[in-house]
């Protein structure tokens, strides 16, 4: 593939316009829902000042409202206790 200067420019104007966040949410996104497998709990991604932590719910019990409030996607435990 052969690029010229200005279809480069616009592939590199493209990419600095990525959020840096979104790729981390998807991170944590892929990362819960890979540990959902393994558990019976909610694994939780909360947002904070410094980025997006896991929370498991059976880590914490009832967790309290100010981490509820910051939970921006949720991967339901799939373990089961049917085998």
């Amino acid at each position: 593939m052969c690029y010229t200067t200005e279809s480069y420019e616009d592939d590199v104007s493209v990419l600095r316009q990525i959020n840096p966040n979104i790729i981390a949410l998807d991170e944590k996104t892929l990362e819960a829902e890979r540990r959902s497998y393994h558990t019976f709990f909610d694994v939780h991604i909360v947002e904070t000042r410094d980025g997006y932590i896991l929370i498991e719910e059976g880590d914490y019990g009832e967790l309290p409202m100010h981490l509820i409030d910051q939970i921006v996607y949720t991967a339901t435990g799939k373990m089961a206790d049917e085998f």
